[in-house]
């Protein structure tokens, strides 16, 4: 297992997205900027990232507002709220050895 874990560090994973996800939809940094993500391993640059900033961080948290207020979440029973929950927490489980790799 520890060998898998470190042959898949090693090997450069395909970053799928480099925006970052603001209002359900990817976008550029405000301010344009970007940084390399680097896999440590190999200190190959992997991909460049959109640079987030307060600029983003308060459109992210407007979205976040707004989404809350007028979506399904707040309306949502508490005990389904739980579900989902308990449903991503699965997810994660199922695919640590992958996120594992890509936090390293």
């Amino acid at each position: 297992m520890a060998t898998e874990i470190l042959d898949t560090v090693a090997s450069s994973p395909q970053i799928r997205q480099t925006q970052l996800l603001i209002d359900g939809k990817w976008v550029d940094a405000v301010s344009g900027k970007t940084f390399s993500t680097i896999n440590p391993a190999t200190e190959e640059v992997i991909a460049e990232v959109a640079e987030g900033d307060a600029a983003d961080i308060d459109l992210a948290v407007k979205a976040a507002r707004k989404a809350f207020e007028s979506g399904p979440w707040s309306k949502m029973d508490a005990r389904d709220r739980g579900r989902l929950i308990y449903r991503l927490a699965d997810l994660i489980e199922e695919n640590i050895e992958e996120l594992a790799a890509l936090e390293s």
